[in-house]
Order: C-alpha cells, then structure tokens, then sequence
C-alpha cells in the first residue's frame, strides 16, 4: 500500500490550526492547501481517537469487525464518513464497499473480501468480424451502414497514428 499523502506533522498540524480556532475547516484548507474533507476527516478522527485517529493506517479488519461496522452504519443510520471516523477506519470509502458487499452478498461477503484489486480486469467481448456467409444475408441498407461504419473506423485509426506520430516528433498537428 502506498504511503499517506501527508505526513503525520502536516496532519496534527491542521488539527491543531482548526481547533485553535483561528479557522474553519475552508479556510484551515486553504491555508494548509488541503481539501476541505481532510480537515474534516482528521478533526472528527482526532476527537474519537486522539493521535491513533489521524496516524497511517494499513490494518486489516477481520470479518467480525466488518460485520459490526456495517450493522452499525446500517441500523444507526450513520454516514460512512461518521463510520469511518468511529471506528477509525482510514476512509468512508472503505466502508461504503464494505456496505455494498454486505447488501449484496450478507454476511458470506463480507466473509471473502480481498485487499486490493482484484487480478483480472473485466474485459468487455469483442465483437468478431462478419464473415462473409453473414455478409451475403445482410441488406443493401445493412451493409452501407457496415461501410460507413467501417470508413469512420479506419479515418479515426488514421488520425491516432498521426497524432501519435507529431507527438514522437515533437511537433504539433495540422
């Protein structure tokens, strides 16, 4: 997993800005250039939490910690920001999965989540060429639209190449 965007200072610090009060969370983000929801994030974190809120987190959550997290966003209502930050969970966007597993697996899903991405990426199916006994039944309309199709395909293939080959040149397209 990657390392935090910010490190730990830069994080106490904002804490300490906003909760001093020189700021609300816009302006503790423009002052940090920060996103506004870090600010929020890590405030609400630190306030649950203390210092264990707003450190890197890179642990991994057995099943039964899942179960109780999404139950509890469930039937309390929460936002998975409020989830997040009460059972100190590095983001809402973790828990959202988590959610979403759950409502459309239960519990058994929950019990398979796997860190990270999954391996094989989803390709879509390609569509063969027509062959040519699939030609001879089409229409005379049919296969003026599989022309015209066709030509946009090739004219579109032959501007990529030459972008791409300005590009390699250094030059700018015509």
């Amino acid at each position: 997993m990657a390392k935090p965007k910010y490190s730990l200072e830069t994080r106490l610090a904002v804490v300490n800005y906003y909760l001093s009060g020189k700021g609300g969370a816009k302006s503790t983000a423009d002052f940090f250039g920060i996103e506004g929801t870090s600010v929020r994030r890590w405030v609400r974190a630190w306030q649950l939490h203390g210092i264990d809120g707003i450190t890197w987190k890179n642990d991994r959550h057995s099943p039964e910690f899942r179960e109780t997290v999404v139950r509890a966003t469930l039937c309390e209502e929460l936002t998975m920001r409020e989830a997040a930050a009460r059972f100190n969970i590095s983001n809402e966007s973790v828990v959202r999965h988590w959610v979403n597993v759950y409502k459309a697996s239960g519990q058994k899903g929950l019990l398979s989540i796997k860190r990270g991405r999954s391996k094989v990426m989803s390709k879509s199916p390609k569509t063969s060429p027509l062959t040519d006994v699939a030609l001879e039944k089409l229409s005379p309309e049919e296969l003026r639209a599989e022309l015209r199709y066709l030509r946009a395909e090739n004219a579109y293939l032959k501007k990529l190449k030459a972008l791409v080959q300005h590009e390699k040149n250094g030059r700018k397209p015509e």
